[in-house]
């Protein structure tokens, strides 16, 4: 987006509106991979829409790890970018090619970023690639080797995105615990970095890998003001058997000690995570630790995914596998345990006063909507509260009255005004 304003280019939000639709992929998983080319295909019928040709260009995981499939099953594409060469959009702008290259061992800066659109939250990349080698994932595959960026590039990220008004930094990576091994720094550096920052702000970490949260970062995170309570740490699963086939450097008892850990640094934090059910050679026996475990620990935010069958995988021959309708059936138990979690989790905030992070607003309905530190932008639960006025570059007090199953429902306190 920053490169195609740089060259004056505007976004449009209707796709029949535009000269250039420029679908971003993803090839993660297969169901993802199956909505993007849902996507592609969708987008190819307005190509030539009112006697306008307009011009079809994929770019990210899909087009990095497929382009030459893509190119053979889907003659509408007119080209292609893969994921680190973003700093070439306009080549492929008027030109039929693909460009795409191995991803580098060095994280590579790009001299364009910008936001989307004006939001109160914002994703914060440190980093890109994995090392961990997880028998299920094809990230190591896709986006390469485990490359930090400079903290000299997130600083100024930072200071724009909090110019812009920004109230909530989402630290992504695919480890945020791991970040600076491979360029002599450690994640206390860029902890610091964002601390020292003067302005009031959330920092919400995603994807921190269990094995590599030390003491340090939750001694850290313990004294921050930033630290918003609330921690990404995807999990998997929580039988030592199935977390050795997928090759996650721990087992149930490491989960355990982790989990008490945080328990007692950081009590009132919630942590959301993610489950794999349909693994090859989950027993019934597995499933029954797993959902013990969620029960056990009240997991409240979370997703869970059947297993996905992945090229380049070490884990592409294992056997036995369980059927889908198995795995899809487990699924929907571990869902329905974690909803049931959050449930409850949600009714014991009633009549709690906290801080809510704003996000829309209704002047006809009179209805602004925010979230509160216990949910993630997109994917947990926001909060409604009745306001004729808000200030939208501001974080706004308020009492919990009730819960929906969309989340919660309060009232500003003092005009919403923080004290």
């Amino acid at each position: 987006m920053g490169y195609l304003r740089q060259a004056g280019f505007q976004s449009v939000d209707d796709p029949r509106l535009a000269d250039y639709l420029i679908i971003n992929t993803c090839g993660f998983i297969e169901t993802a991979r199956q909505e993007s080319i849902e996507e592609i295909l969708r987008l190819s019928l307005l190509k030539n829409s009112n006697g306008h040709h307009k011009r079809l260009l994929v770019t990210g995981c899909l087009a990095q790890r497929y382009h030459d499939d893509l190119v053979k099953e889907i003659p509408e594409i007119d080209g292609m970018i893969g994921i680190d060469q973003y700093d070439r959009i306009n080549s492929i702008l008027t030109e039929d090619k693909v460009v795409v290259a191995p991803s580098p061992t060095v994280y590579r800066e790009f001299a364009a970023s910008a936001t989307h659109r004006q939001r109160s939250f914002a994703y914060l990349k440190i980093a890109d690639g994995c090392d961990s080698g997880c028998s299920y994932c094809a990230i190591p595959a896709i986006r390469g080797r485990y490359r930090s960026r400079r903290l000299e590039a997130i600083a100024a990220d930072i200071d724009r995105l909090l110019e812009a008004g920004v109230l909530e930094l989402n630290l992504i990576a695919q480890d945020v615990a791991r970040y600076g091994f491979d360029i002599g720094k450690r994640p206390l550096d860029l902890l610091e970095l964002i601390e020292q920052r003067p302005e009031k702000f959330w920092l919400r970490p995603f994807y921190l890998h269990p094995v590599n949260i030390t003491d340090e970062i939750l001694d850290f995170l313990q004294d921050s003001n930033k630290f918003c309570n609330y921690l990404e740490i995807p999990i998997q699963h929580a039988s030592t058997k199935l977390l050795q086939r997928m090759n996650r450097g721990y087992d149930r008892d490491y989960l355990e000690r982790l989990l008490a850990r945080i328990s007692g640094k950081l009590p009132d934090t919630v942590w959301r995570t993610t489950f794999i059910v349909g693994f090859p050679g989950e027993t019934e026996g597995d499933f029954k630790q797993l959902c013990d475990f969620i029960e056990e620990h009240k997991v409240c935010r979370g997703g869970v995914f059947t297993y996905s069958r992945e090229e380049e995988t070490a884990a592409y021959d294992f056997r036995p596998r369980p059927r889908a309708q198995t795995a899809n059936a487990r699924q929907e138990i571990v869902q329905n345990l974690i909803n049931e979690n959050a449930e409850r989790f949600n009714l014991s905030l009633v009549g709690r006063r906290l801080s809510m992070l704003p996000e829309t607003f209704s002047t006809t309905k009179g209805l602004a909507t925010g979230r509160l530190y216990c949910d993630a932008p997109e994917i947990d639960f926001h909060i409604t509260v009745p306001a004729q006025h808000l200030d939208r570059r501001e974080f706004h007090s308020v009492q919990i009255t009730a819960t929906t199953p969309e989340g919660f429902v309060g009232e500003l306190i003092d005009g919403g005004k923080e004290c």
